[in-house]
């Protein structure tokens, strides 16, 4: 059987430009021949593109703007949010206590459904820029040697979960009497086929019309639970595998600012075994604050000096 080919999909924007450059540095020293597909604010993309002039792995990224992946009325609106005009709009809005919905989350999750959809590749990783890799990461970290996706599948555990189900329902046009099946699809780093895209894609479009992408920014939703539900209930599993473990056997998680210290030594302490490591982004603390340190562990660990002299075997 042929290899399925992989990329990975990340989309950014100037505000994660610190985070996404630490992405990119462990992309250099543990995935180097991964294709990476970024999906950058169009008026974002020339800064972009200077900070990763020098790019060790280079030839494997490639910088696309939002222009080139949106609908044009979304790439419109996108653009008035970010200009004065928007700015403008919203502090008035919040006086008057409304909102938009037009927020940068559901962005990107649309950008990825979008950019999943239309691969030249058959598997899509997500990356998000506050994940970086901390191990030797190729192909068959995602696809088995038959060639099934290694699917992250866990029952659904906290409230977000299970809201993000209910949400899933509902935009499906499911019906909200029927029995539950409750699933969390949120781990690091996930990975769909393009197929799966396609068929989401074509699914909504059948049960919600030409504003079905509309609808992703009125509901609280999780665009990997969408594709998760499109592989169990559409696609049956057929192409993927579901990959044994949990989050803590796959990725090193930071979600609380204390949590930060003891996760750096545990990745080094087992050099980096689960190979993914992230930072919440919405902990708002400063990239630069933990930008050397973690640089300097990519390097150890690159260099095969990860362990501490008294560490302990991975359990």
């Amino acid at each position: 059987m042929p290899q399925l080919s992989v990329c990975y999909i990340t989309p950014t924007y100037w505000k994660d430009l610190e985070r996404f450059l630490i992405l990119r540095r462990s992309l250099a020293l543990f995935s180097p021949d991964i294709p990476h597909l970024v999906y950058v604010d169009t008026e974002d993309l020339s800064l972009f593109r200077k900070h990763c002039r020098d790019d060790p792995a280079r030839s494997r990224l490639e910088l696309v703007a939002t222009a080139d992946i949106l609908p044009r009325e979304f790439e419109r609106e996108r653009r008035y949010w970010r200009d004065w005009r928007g700015w403008v709009t919203e502090r008035i809005g919040w006086r008057l206590g409304l909102y938009r919905r037009f927020g940068g989350w559901k962005l990107q999750q649309l950008i990825k459904l979008e950019a999943l959809a239309a691969l030249p590749y058959d598997v899509g990783v997500f990356l998000d820029s506050d994940l970086f890799l901390c191990g030797p990461v190729g192909p068959d970290a995602f696809v088995t040697p038959d060639g099934a996706v290694r699917l992250l599948e866990t029952p659904a555990r906290s409230y977000a979960d299970f809201g993000f189900e209910v949400g899933r329902q509902i935009i499906i046009g499911g019906w909200l009497g029927a029995p539950a099946e409750n699933y969390c699809y949120i781990h690091q780093a996930p990975r769909f086929l393009k197929r799966t895209g396609e068929r989401l894609l074509a699914h909504l479009a059948a049960q919600r019309g030409p504003n079905w992408r509309r609808r992703l920014f009125h509901e609280f939703l999780s665009e990997y639970n969408l594709l998760g539900w499109t592989v169990r209930a559409l696609e049956n599993y057929e192409g993927y595998v579901r990959e044994p473990g949990g989050a803590d056997d796959w990725t090193y998680n930071v979600f609380d600012p204390p949590d930060l210290e003891p996760q750096l030594a545990a990745c080094r302490r087992e050099r980096g075994a689960r190979r993914f490591f992230l930072i919440q982004s919405n902990m708002q603390i400063p990239a630069s604050t933990y930008r050397d340190t973690v640089l300097a562990l990519l390097d150890e660990l690159a260099a095969g000096r990860g362990a501490l002299a008294d560490a302990v075997p991975t359990q």
